[in-house]
């Protein structure tokens, strides 16, 4: 027998918001295919999506599943009880699991499922009841100095942001399984010394701060970039926390500040006999990721951690600041072109300072460099030499060393060597100065600007002003200004616009004004991941408002699976109901035995009111 008439039955009568929280605790292979209740309960009646379901129950529900299962057997042991509120509540947890039907419906699927679960790991309902413990484990064991958790915590806070602002710069590579290219990784680590970094990636889509499209891009960024470190670390840690399974969390209600995590991940599986290797592999990846931002000290809960964890540190938290260290009032810039930063510095100045050095050691006090890669970066943004001056003059303490300023000197005179200005002539788009005759000779052989069409006008054809101008040596294209800027950036010239000009889109928005924001991305990362299991149940809902589920369907489910159904019938005014067994369905009219009168009865579908599954 099936149990996907009882299933179905349950699935019609949740409300949005449990129908909802069933569809995202259960694995849906195909969420396209699902149309109704019917659909979803085949779905959820898949051996893959039970065994999913069965491994994440704690021991009182498999229990309660497991007693049905065992009393169907010979020699069932008969003692076997549990207190009715327990009882209720675990029937309750498994409906909305959608592991019970309708009425509290055994599931013969579910039940074979978890019968050769326990056989696997040699366990029966009776060895579950033995280990039965309402008692959740201490974490309190011994409490611990986490004082020091703020240097992870402001560590971990600056390495993600030199990973967001590097996602803006150039979105990461994906593989095949959606996850960032290990090559990508390897480079940024190189670049911007941050070690595993892919830990912090993952943490950054969690907190929706990135995601993934044609590559890993940013999101919420530009928003969490100009906030507080409080703030900042806030939203990791809350996304750091949702990472960790929801079973365990469940098992800390106990924890305390200083008490020890691992006592509790030990006694996982005495709570959850079924659980699986991959979810001791998550366990083990939070677990860390929390050490890494400081949820954790040395496997203790610090003060943050317990109240992120019990949900008691929101972004609003004016009575309640994490102790992080004043803003430190600037910077040092060492003559050999090192940035020592001695504490944490405002967003608007660490903004300022990533624009000019990449880092060498980020933590509560870091270690930067300024270099001629940096400095080019700059001026390819946009920035000329008395900008990029004027910024480091207002963050550094002790002012500018002579090679520093030097550096600054030398590159001035070579960026800007290109002027890229619209042109409105009978053949051209765009005009393109040159500082130096030997750039434009270089920029015409380039074959990355072949598709620029660039072209040395007749004399006849000038603009009088270069006409005029002995030197001013010039090409013209028939793109666009903007355009051709992207693509002389794109190959890495020292090209500007002229007044007000900013490059193209290629691939990612460029500007070349240093004042310019960079474009936020507005749709939510968790609404993409989350779109199908909507759409799913948007389409069960609407199913449901429509009526009862098709009748020819349920009764040719019937059949197949020689169910006894309740049918309620209404044939002239006269309402009557029928215990029988499907036999044909045909022409509008299905064939039944009626077991209790000993007869066959043919009733039309159209008369046919209500159906419900006996057991």
């Amino acid at each position: 027998m099936s149990g996907t008439l009882a299933l179905s039955s349950l699935i019609a009568s949740l409300d949005r918001a449990s129908l909802d929280a069933l569809v995202r605790s259960r694995r849906v292979a195909v969420p396209a295919s699902v149309n109704d209740s019917l659909d979803l309960a085949s779905e959820l009646l898949k051996p893959e999506s039970i065994s999913q379901a069965l491994t994440l129950l704690p021991r009182n529900q498999l229990t309660r599943l497991a007693q049905a299962a065992d009393s169907e057997g010979a020699g069932a042991p008969k003692s076997i009880q549990i207190d009715d509120p327990v009882d209720d509540d675990a029937a309750r947890q498994l409906r909305a699991r959608g592991l019970l039907g309708a009425g509290n419906a055994e599931l013969p699927e579910v039940t074979a499922a978890l019968e050769a679960l326990l056989a696997l790991r040699g366990l029966s309902a009776a060895a579950l009841l033995e280990g039965q413990s309402h008692a959740s484990p201490r974490a309190d064991v011994e409490a611990a100095d986490t004082s020091s958790w703020f240097a992870a915590a402001l560590t971990s806070t600056g390495q993600a942001a030199w990973l967001l602002r590097e996602l803006g710069r150039a979105p990461a590579k994906l593989n095949r399984n959606g996850d960032v290219a290990s090559a990508w990784l390897r480079t940024v680590e190189d670049r911007l010394a941050i070690p595993h970094a892919g830990e912090l990636v993952v943490l950054l889509r969690a907190a929706d701060l990135a995601y993934a499209s044609d590559g890993l891009c940013t999101s919420n960024g530009e928003h969490w970039l100009g906030a507080s470190h409080d703030d900042r670390w806030i939203a990791l840690a809350k996304a750091a926390v949702e990472l960790m399974p929801s079973e365990l969390r469940g098992l800390l209600t106990r924890a305390t500040v200083g008490s020890q995590l691992r006592p509790v991940v030990e006694h996982f599986p005495e709570q959850f006999p079924l659980v699986t290797d991959s979810t001791f592999t998550a366990i083990d990846r939070a677990a860390g990721l929390w050490e890494r931002i400081g949820l954790t000290v040395s496997g203790s809960f610090s003060e943050p951690g317990i109240a992120v964890l019990r949900g008691e540190l929101g972004l609003d938290r004016k009575a309640r600041p994490l102790g992080f260290p004043e803003h430190a009032p600037g910077i040092y810039i060492q003559p050999d072109l090192s940035v020592i930063v001695p504490g944490p510095l405002g967003a608007t100045e660490e903004e300022a300072l990533a624009a000019l050095a990449l880092p060498e050691q980020l933590g509560v006090a870091s270690t930067l460099r300024i270099s001629e890669a940096t400095l080019s970066e700059a001026f390819h943004r946009g920035f000329d030499g008395s900008e990029i001056r004027e910024l480091l003059e207002n963050l550094a303490l002790t002012g500018i060393p002579q090679p520093v300023d030097y550096l600054i000197t030398t590159l001035s005179e070579r960026a800007g060597s290109i002027v890229v200005s619209p042109f409105l002539g009978e053949q051209w788009r765009s005009r393109i100065e040159f500082a130096r005759p030997e750039l434009r000779s270089t920029v015409l052989v380039d074959r990355r600007l072949a598709h620029l069409q660039l072209h040395e006008p007749e004399p006849e054809a000038l603009d009088p002003l270069d006409a005029f101008t002995v030197a001013a040596p010039v090409l013209y294209s028939r793109l666009r200004a903007d355009h051709v800027l992207a693509a002389l950036l794109d190959a890495r010239y020292p090209a500007r616009g002229a007044d007000g000009l900013v490059a193209a889109k290629e691939g990612r928005e460029r500007t070349v004004s240093p004042k310019a924001s960079a474009p936020t991305v507005a749709t939510d990362a968790s609404e993409r991941r989350g779109s199908a299991a909507e759409a799913l149940v948007e389409r069960v809902l609407e199913s449901a408002s429509d009526g009862p589920t098709d009748t020819s369907r349920l009764i040719t489910l019937a059949i197949r699976d020689r169910t006894r159904l309740s049918v309620s019938v209404e044939i002239r005014g006269e309402a009557r109901t029928f215990a029988i067994v499907p036999v044909s369905l045909a022409g509008g009219r299905m064939r039944a035995l009626d077991e209790t009168a000993g007869v066959e009865r043919t009733l039309p579908l159209e008369a046919i009111t209500e159906i419900t599954q006996l057991n």
